[in-house]
């Protein structure tokens, strides 16, 4: 990914690459605001704003100058409980430094600039979803930035759009950036009586939004620009019916009827990160929610060790699935930032060793097809031990933010929501809808919960409901062990066939190991041994500053994972009629379907994140709470459909 080359001419940024301005000479606030604010008769829609949030598709972020003018004012005329999402893609992203500079030619967005500045994504590739503190008075606000060309970001996109800003430089001088692609994408996502602003008044313009079912007019353009164009949705077929463009409908999502004039209620199962975090995620969207849990207190099961290590091993040629897990990555990182305090986390990197020759040649295989230097570098033995604070043997990678994260207490800051109540030693064994689509949730004390919508995010225990049990969900056992370490050295996280984290008040993690078809729940002298030796073998910089006589404790957990591996989050299809109404794919899997599948409305799942929780589980609770939400998803298409839970109904019908 090549960034944007700049250079600067009367006090205003210049691309080398487009040969054109960034913003008006004579005044880019001004430009910005009556060209796609005042054009689109923001302020006055939010106003009057019924479903509780609003999204705005951009093309061609820039500075983030009509980000910045936009977010400026949503504050001024949005509600505590309203949501604004806007969607932008950047070809070349200007780099941060450069960003810094241009951002103080602004003075009035000051405080706005520096919150964008503390969040800008790394230049890395792909989807970038980052989320900003709210006034308490006012909604809060979502930038979703795909860093990448428009070709590749127009298909991933899904949910609604109310508006669209259609920037990015002249069609003369930015060609890709105004192919057909994205007016029949434009018609793909907008909702009935959405709006285009654009300071073009090209013909190709006009005659591309009508072709796509847009009505357009010229009116009069900023400064000394005689015309200017807008438009305004007309054919009202794009998002009301999204399964007849993919054909694939059990990756979509039913559009619940949601009523924000009354309180809308969630139901959550379980109370570790994953229900943590579809609770939070919902929770700061108005809903009220309850986290059913069955013991006395959060993050008791798989994400109740005392650290948790965040980074994501990626696969040589970045695969969607590496995709979905650096996206998982970046995301934690910034909620991270936002939500804790260094005492319960700390980003000093993580070390991923090459201890054998195949694991070395695999990291260089990865070095030569990415660039993602932003983020992880390459290191050689004397780097390495440079790093880590002692000795190390090997070459490795090393994630620059790679972090540690006390997962319970994570769990217990999400839940801190006036929105959010945590039903303790609440053991839920029956889940059903009423006639009126009602979920009940039935405890073992048969105290009866209902809500207009359920998340299941109970590990292996969201087997014993009936409409779950298609999910091939499996545990794996494994123990971490501790040690008393006061004055050990390690200044980063280190990474192989397993790791060590540096020490948390005195005590030294390490581990884990994986009982593979076992139902061994204990904490056992033969794992700890096992789990000294891997430290000895991978790590010996570490082991040999312990003694011998260290007392050893430990933990065990059972990680719940997938028939795949990879992370089931999403909507529920009635697995029965699923069978039925798509029988056809056993014989023909490339058969169409024009119908929406069967979806049991109201019912979503977040399972499945085996060892990888703490990079997983976060971006996918987004991904569900969008989803009921019927908003756009913080991620691409394609990467959701990874996770979708229908896969394992289409492969059970396909083999």
């Amino acid at each position: 990914m090549k960034p944007a080359q700049i250079h600067w001419s009367d006090g205003i940024p210049f691309s080398e690459d487009f040969q054109d301005y960034y913003f008006s000479k004579l005044s880019g606030v001004s430009e910005t605001r009556y060209v796609f604010l005042e054009n689109s008769q923001l302020p006055q829609r939010w106003h009057s704003l019924k479903e509780g949030h609003f999204s705005i598709c951009e093309t061609g972020f820039g500075t983030g100058l009509n980000f910045l003018c936009t977010w400026q004012s949503w504050l001024q005329n949005s509600q505590s409980h309203e949501q604004l999402h806007f969607i932008s893609v950047e070809k070349h992203p200007i780099t941060k430094c450069d960003l810094t500079k241009i951002l103080e030619t602004w003075p009035e967005f000051s405080d706005l600039s520096s919150q964008l500045l503390n969040q800008y994504p790394p230049m890395v590739p792909g989807w970038h979803t980052l989320h900003f503190q709210p006034d308490p008075q006012s909604g809060t606000i979502t930038l979703q930035l795909f860093f990448g060309d428009i070709e590749s970001w127009l298909p991933q996109i899904q949910g609604p759009v109310d508006a669209w800003f259609l920037d990015g430089f002249a069609p003369v001088k930015n060609p890709d950036m105004w192919h057909d692609s994205l007016f029949l994408h434009m018609a793909r996502l907008t909702k009935a009586q959405g709006t285009v602003a654009t300071f073009s008044a090209a013909s190709q313009v006009k005659r591309s939004l009508k072709a796509a079912g847009f009505s357009v007019q010229k009116v009069a353009g900023f400064g000394k620009k005689r015309e200017m164009g807008k438009a305004v949705q007309t054919f009202s077929s794009g998002p009301q019916a999204p399964f007849y463009i993919d054909n694939k409908p059990w990756f979509e999502s039913p559009l619940l009827t949601i009523d924000n004039s009354q309180e809308n209620t969630a139901i959550i199962i379980g109370g570790g990160i994953s229900g943590c975090s579809t609770a939070h995620a919902l929770a700061k969207r108005g809903w009220k929610v309850k986290i059913l849990e069955q013991h006395s207190s959060l993050a008791t099961e798989a994400s109740g060790n005392t650290q948790g290590v965040l980074y994501a091993k990626l696969s040589t040629n970045l695969n969607p699935h590496s995709q979905f897990y650096l996206a998982g990555y970046l995301y934690s990182l910034n909620l991270l930032k936002s939500q804790l305090n260094r005492q319960h986390w700390d980003d000093c990197g993580v070390l991923q060793l090459a201890l054998n020759d195949k694991e070395f040649a695999r990291q260089q295989s990865f070095l030569k097809n990415n660039e993602l230097s932003d983020i992880i570098v390459a290191v050689n033995r004397q780097q390495a031990s440079e790093i880590a604070g002692i000795n190390i043997e090997h070459p490795g990678l090393f994630f620059k933010d790679g972090s540690w994260v006390y997962p319970k207490y994570w769990c217990e800051k999400l839940v801190q929501h006036k929105n959010i109540e945590v039903c303790y030693n609440t053991h839920i064994k029956d889940l059903n809808q009423t006639s009126d689509k009602t979920w009940q949730a039935q405890s073992s004390e048969n105290q009866v919960f209902n809500a207009k919508v359920v998340v299941v995010c109970s590990a292996l225990q969201s087997l014993k409901f009936d409409m779950l049990n298609f999910l091939p969900l499996k545990g794996i056992p494994g123990q971490v062990s501790q040690v008393d370490a006061e004055q050990l050295k390690l200044d980063t996280i280190l990474c192989g066939s397993n790791y060590v984290a540096p020490t948390l008040d005195g005590k030294l993690s390490f581990g884990a190991t994986f009982r593979v078809n076992s139902a061994n729940l204990s904490e056992t002298e033969a794992d700890h041994v096992k789990n000294l030796d891997n430290l000895k073998h991978s790590f010996p910089g570490v082991a040999q500053q312990l003694t011998g006589t260290e007392t050893i404790s430990g933990r065990t957990s059972v990680r719940c994972t997938t028939q795949d591996y990879t992370p089931i989050a999403g909507p529920i299809c009635d697995s029965r009629k699923f069978n039925t109404e798509f029988s056809e794919l056993s014989k023909n899997k490339k058969w169409r379907f024009f119908k929406s599948a069967p979806f049991l409305n109201g019912l979503y799942v977040n399972l499945g994140h085996g060892s990888r929780g703490l990079t997983s589980a976060p971006i996918c609770a987004e991904l569900v709470a969008a989803q009921i939400n019927n908003e756009p998803w913080p991620m691409a298409k394609k990467l959701a459909h990874i996770v979708n839970p229908n896969r394992f109904l289409v492969k059970g019908l396909i083999n």
